[in-house]
């Protein structure tokens, strides 16, 4: 039978640097194959496409049903591997020989697989060729992993608004920010946001009144802003931040277009919630509050409000709600919507279904908290008086723990002498014939001693860690009273709630409002405060009370503040900052 043959020719779609071969190469090998060996060659085939999936291309399956229709029978191409790299198309090709449909498969080096041929070969190279790919894949996608969590980049053709560049220095590719669209699509957002705009008004501004055209790749782009592509980016997590793909999600280092808010603001103009994405909603507080009914978890959601600008209908925005329930206006449509953002605490009733409380809005919760900050904040002058004031007394502090420190090292001493004593009387020669009760003498005496050196060992510890404690948490007492307040109303998420924990152990939602009890670690500072804004507004009565740099001058006017003596003046009473 005249062998008719198919030439076949294939690259993945990854770029030429890559690759073993080009499909130009490939063809000159083929082309020197036909003219040596006079082969028949009726159609010739060749695609940039992956081998690692069956059904992934399409001339390869022309070229498959051309040889079950007996118009074609046998096969040239450069190398079996270009044929197929998984196992479906393999055992397809092999089950072809085998019934003779497939007379030949052949190389450009001469190598030939016939019906009668051994087909283990042929196999060894389908299987090399699949497990090749199967390997590259678990590298790659390690690497896109690695990438994405810990580098926290994006992988792959960047977005509209940024652009993919080769890093000469670093031998990297990197995106970076589009200068010329970035700020493009940035205003258009914001027209949206702001309410003056719908989505396909500010569209139409962007693309016919600011002419924003999209980055040009070869002969592709540089055309306006498509409808489809305009709410893909209105709904991608990725402008505010937020990266999300197959290997998970992560807040990326990009520079981000919109903040989160701008991007939930967004949301709700466009009457949607957007793309699935991380959990935005990482509540303050929540995990520190109790019930103070039932002693139950508290927790927080949210809730967004819509006043329509056409009928003024106020309505909840839920997750199907897209239009006004009154008049039916789109979100989408309507021009300057009011919108009302709500956060409410409240019991999760899971400890009893029965509890009444009640719930507590973000603001309320914050106002408290921050009248509670203000009762002990104290200026950085005021401060880094007591700091200094605290330098001074650990340096006494350290004298009088030295004396107690050598005492206990004696004690320890003298107890290493005694159990040394003990033994050079149990190991005596005098000692040797003694009876059981001697014995058990020396046992429990031993015994002792070695307790009383562990006690001892103890206290040098404990003496040690004490003073090192009531120095560095008082000066950390002082450091917070001072920042508190600022990093409360900067600070993010875990901030405010590691702020809150401070003011009490125990902290709790009753009667709608938030209740701080317990411990109160700082409650000295507060009431030294209001003694020393006393004494403040008693020596100037007519000047307002307040706490400033002049504070300094009053040295020991709080004796709250202060380690002193008694009224005997001979007896040191024990600083109040060592409350910690």
């Amino acid at each position: 039978m005249k062998l008719v043959y198919a030439q076949y020719s294939r690259k993945s779609s990854e770029s030429k640097e890559k690759q073993a071969m080009s499909i130009n190469e490939q063809n000159e090998e083929c082309k020197k194959a036909v003219d040596r060996d006079n082969l028949t060659v009726t159609h010739i085939f060749q695609e940039s496409k992956s081998a690692y999936k069956p059904n992934n291309r399409p001339e390869f399956t022309k070229m498959i049903e051309l040889i079950e229709a007996r118009k074609i029978n046998a096969i040239l191409t450069w190398k079996p591997d270009r044929l197929c790299r998984n196992p479906m198309e393999g055992g397809h090709l092999l089950q072809l020989l085998q019934d003779g449909k497939l007379q030949e498969i052949r190389s450009t080096d001469g190598e030939r697989y016939t019906q009668d041929s051994d087909h283990l070969i042929l196999q060894i190279h389908f299987g090399m060729a699949n497990q090749y790919s199967r390997n590259l894949s678990k590298n790659v996608k390690r690497g896109n992993h690695y990438i994405f969590h810990n580098l926290k980049k994006w992988i792959g053709p960047a977005k509209p608004g940024y652009f993919n560049y080769y890093d000469e220095a670093t031998k990297e590719k990197k995106i970076g920010v589009d200068e010329e669209r970035f700020p493009l699509l940035q205003n258009a957002m914001r027209l949206i946001i702001d309410g003056t705009y719908t989505p396909m008004e500010a569209l139409d501004v962007l693309n016919n009144k600011w002419k924003f055209r999209s980055r040009a790749r070869g002969s592709k782009g540089g055309l306006p802003m498509a409808k489809s592509g305009w709410y893909r980016i209105l709904t991608d997590s990725y402008y505010y931040g937020l990266m999300v793909r197959s290997e998970g999600e992560v807040f990326g280092t990009h520079k981000p277009m919109l903040t989160e808010d701008e991007f939930d603001t967004l949301q709700v103009r466009l009457g949607r919630k957007g793309k699935p994405r991380m959990a935005r909603h990482e509540f303050a507080y929540k995990h520190v509050l109790k019930c103070g009914e039932c002693d139950g978890s508290v927790t927080a959601e949210e809730k967004m409000q819509i006043i329509c600008s056409t009928c003024k209908q106020k309505f909840h925005k839920g997750k199907l709600t897209n239009a006004c329930p009154k008049c039916g206006t789109l979100i989408e449509e309507m021009k300057n919507p009011k919108l009302l953002h709500y956060v409410f605490y409240h019991c999760t009733k899971r400890v009893t279904k029965t509890c009444s409380q009640g719930s507590v809005t973000l603001k309320n919760l914050e106002d408290k908290i921050k009248t509670e900050l203000n009762k002990f904040e104290l200026t950085e002058e005021f401060r880094d008086w007591c700091i200094d004031h605290l330098n001074e007394l650990n340096d006494k502090e350290e004298t009088d723990i030295r004396s107690i420190k050598e005492n206990l090292v004696k004690q320890m001493e003298n107890c290493d002498k005694a159990l040394a004593r003990l033994t050079r009387l149990r190991i005596s020669r005098e000692n040797v014939t003694n009876g059981t009760e001697m014995q058990k003498f020396y046992d429990d005496e031993e015994e002792r001693l070695l307790k009383e050196r562990k006690d001892v060992m103890k206290q040098i510890d404990s003496v040690d860690k004490k003073q090192e404690e009531w120095y560095f948490q008082s000066k950390e007492t002082f450091n917070f009273a001072c920042s508190a307040k600022y990093q409360f109303e900067t600070g993010d998420v875990r901030t405010k709630t590691y702020i809150l924990s401070k003011l009490g152990s125990n902290l709790t939602i009753l009667d709608r409002s938030l209740q701080i009890s317990g411990d109160r670690p700082y409650f000295l500072i507060e009431k030294a405060k209001r003694e020393i804004e006393d004494i403040i507004f008693a020596l100037e009565p007519t000047e307002k009370a307040v706490i400033t740099s002049n504070l300094i001058d009053y040295q020991p006017i709080s004796r709250i503040m202060l380690p002193s003596l008694d009224s005997n003046q001979n007896k040191r009473i024990q600083s109040p900052l060592s409350y910690h």
